[in-house]
This record gives structure tokens, sequence and C-alpha cells, in this order.
């Protein structure tokens, strides 16, 4: 029957039912890009046909032979598609530096765009490696807290088609924080008018 897949996925295994009538037969199975025109896919000559991962939509068929003394007739099966979920999750920008405490600016990306309806989330992580989604961020764009430790961001796209649901992520941008420490100084002092106060250190 017609699939929904993830682009890149291996589709379901085709299958048959097993043809009727007279002679001896054999199989030959074709695929189409735009479910017009077709060809032979080779080595595809068993019952069924098992397709290879697909980035693409593709159509199939099955050519049945049928051999009967010295008469040779051909017959084709129904056309079956094979619907690949493509898409593009975007990019987001951009990397950004920032003081402590600061707040960065909103983190924009402009919407994914192909098959599907989308659905976003947003991730963090502050080692760029470990990624958790964040609670309510589910925009097209993002605009994070006041920061301390440098984070990394993503955006998350799920994509929906026939009831498929597919994900994809953006490259990651860094928040960069600039964290420093001023140190302290010492000491607080007593002194005479006109006198020297020690050195501060």
């Amino acid at each position: 029957t017609a699939q929904t897949i993830c682009e890149g996925s291996v589709p379901a295994a085709l299958t048959a039912t097993a043809p009727a009538g007279d002679g001896v037969f054999t199989f030959q199975w074709q695929d189409s890009p735009d479910g017009t025109t077709f060809t032979d896919i080779p080595g595809a000559t068993a019952a069924t046909y098992a397709p290879a991962a697909l980035s693409q939509d593709t159509w199939y068929k099955r050519i049945v032979t049928s051999t009967l003394g010295a008469s040779i007739c051909t017959a084709e099966t129904n056309v079956i598609k094979v619907t690949v979920n493509n898409f593009d999750p975007g990019s987001i920008s951009a990397d950004q530096t920032i003081c402590e405490g600061d707040t960065p600016a909103e983190i924009t990306s402009p919407a994914a765009s192909g098959d599907g309806t989308f659905a976003y989330q947003w991730h963090s992580s502050t080692d760029g490696s470990s990624f958790s989604g964040i609670s309510g961020a589910t925009s097209e764009n993002y605009a994070p807290g006041a920061l301390t430790v440098d984070t990394w961001y993503k955006r998350q796209v799920t994509a929906t088609v026939n009831g498929m649901s597919c994900i994809k992520f953006t490259p990651a941008v860094k928040i960069t924080v600039n964290n420093i420490l001023p140190g302290s100084i010492g000491g607080a002092q007593t002194i005479c008018v006109g006198g020297t106060p020690a050195v501060l250190t």
C-alpha cells in the first residue's frame, strides 16, 4: 500500500498478491520520480520488492510477464506512491557575546520550509553537547533570559505529513558569556589628616 516516510528512511517492503492465470510468471519492478515515467529497477525481479532509503517521493509498479509456449504476454499492477516527508528546518542566528548577567538579543530564524505542518521546540545546552527542551519555547524565534554561563541553543522542527511526523534540528548557536571576577581590595584604614595611607592591595 501507499506509505509516508521521513527523508532518508527505508520504506516497508512492497508486497503483492500472486498473479493468476496461464503460463509461467516472471516479474520486473519499476520506479518513477514523478508517477509518469517508469524505469526498470536493476535486479528487482522477485514477487516482492524492498526499496532502499528514499530522499524523494517515488512511485512503484510491478510488470508481470506470462510465458505459455511461444506466447509471451505482459501486464502491469496498480501504481503505489511512497511519499517522502522532505523539509528544511532553516537556520538560526546568530552567535553572540554578552557580559555576565546580561540578556542576549532574540535568536531569530526563518520559518521551516517544505512538506508538512510545522511545530517548533527550542533546546538549550551549557556544554554544546547535551541539549534539553526549553519549557514553553515553541515559537519560530526565541528570546533567552539573562545568562551567567555560556549557553548553546538550537531549534527542533517537527513536520507532519499524512500523520507521519519527522524531526530535524537547526545548527546550534552559542551565546558566550564574558565572566570576570574583579577580585577584592584591602584594606580599610584610618589615618591622620595629611597622612599617607598604606598601599591598597
